[in-house]
């Protein structure tokens, strides 16, 4: 955009008219901030002075969006050797800013693609570790993405280089990285890099994205985590429901947690989770009644922990009675105690009699305990 909005200071009809000298003398007189403008403007006029004059641009110019445009518009006239030399000469932020303004002008223009493509062959290896491909995410040019594809299937021993890469990948491919990313996670030993995996489906489908969300990288992102949940480890089922709600299917999100507690389930097919209402009784006459009821709460692995409070108070109020208020004349309140997770037989009884220990504490004229059914959430 910024090369577009300084070329045309020159218009078409006046660059048959320019004098190249008169602009290569203005160039020669450009302060820092104006040498950008001089030098596209020459660029337009005559490429072939301008290349002459490269140099010039390139000892005024500052960092920022003046060195953005000459350095892009030196890269559009062929002087790539001028522009990489002053990218070397940057601080490492700055270089890293003027990168991404370079990726940024890559899918438009076939000479900054093609600069950014001989750049990762003469750099080699430090085309990665100086994080140039972070100026790829927009570029999607087959170029580009056959570059991108093959350092993934590649791989790399720098594993923080490597997730780099995919994201950037990911993005730039969008659903045609689908594929690639199904297969690393499920060929991946390690959790955490599975955990990795799954995240970069977010940005295949292009969550965040300024172009707003893929409908199809999207669709194909949700198939394959939903196809990968039964083997995925823990942590990365944690992450999947996360992917999956940033991509905006909140239902099989909370079908994960069949496979994240799969470990958990019963021979009935549901999680039991530990629970005890408890109902506190404000008699008529002044006196408190304690009713506590204890049981369990079943759901079948269509809903996560911390989604399970608001349904089970739901269901207490609807599948359990209490009668204390009624007895005494009075009003009542109920509180709900639940445990943090799903539990065997023996977690759920040790922390039923835990609780109701210290219930039992709590003062009231009577105390009175319940075994109701369990609840079906």
């Amino acid at each position: 955009m910024m090369i577009a909005l300084l070329a045309a200071l020159v218009p078409p009809a006046a660059a048959q008219a320019c004098s190249a000298y008169e602009l290569q003398a203005a160039l020669s007189e450009a302060t820092p901030h104006g040498v950008a403008d001089a030098f596209v403007a020459l660029a337009a006029c005559d490429p072939a002075a301008a290349s002459r004059s490269v140099g010039v641009a390139f000892d005024k110019v500052l960092a920022g969006e003046g060195g953005n445009a000459v350095v892009i518009q030196a890269i559009e006239i062929g002087a790539d050797d001028a522009a990489r030399g002053w990218l070397e000469s940057l601080q490492s932020d700055e270089r890293s800013r003027t990168i991404s303004a370079i990726g940024a002008a890559c899918q438009d223009s076939e000479p900054v693609a093609d600069f950014l493509i001989a750049t990762r062959d003469q750099l080699g290896e430090a085309f990665w570790t100086d994080r140039w491909y972070r100026s790829l995410a927009e570029c999607r040019v087959p170029g580009i993405q056959a570059l991108l594809q093959g350092a993934i299937d590649e791989g790399s021993a720098d594993r923080t280089r490597f997730f780099g890469v995919l994201e950037v990948y990911s993005r730039n491919l969008g659903a045609a990285a689908v594929p690639t990313l199904e297969r690393l996670a499920g060929e991946l030993e390690s959790a955490e890099e599975v955990t990795y995996v799954i995240n970069a489906f977010a940005d295949a489908a292009q969550v965040g994205g300024l172009e707003g969300q893929d409908p199809e990288a999207t669709a194909a992102a949700i198939a394959a985590i939903v196809r990968l949940a039964p083997e995925l480890p823990a942590q990365a089922l944690d992450q999947a429901r996360t992917t999956l709600i940033s991509l905006g299917d909140e239902a099989a999100a909370s079908a994960l947690s069949a496979y994240r507690y799969a470990d958990l389930m019963r021979g009935d097919g549901g999680l039991h989770y530990g629970l005890i209402a408890v109902e506190t009784a404000t008699c008529k006459k002044g006196d408190t009644w304690l009713g506590l009821h204890s049981g369990e709460a079943i759901e079948g692995g269509a809903l996560w922990p911390d989604q399970i409070r608001a349904a089970a108070e739901a269901a207490v109020e609807q599948q359990w009675t209490f009668e204390l208020a009624k007895k005494c004349k009075g009003s009542a309140e109920i509180e709900v105690l639940l445990t943090e997770l799903p539990g065997d037989e023996v977690m759920i009884r040790e922390w039923t009699e835990e609780q109701l220990e210290a219930l039992r504490g709590r003062e009231a004229k009577k105390v009175l305990e319940y075994s109701p059914p369990p609840l079906a959430l």
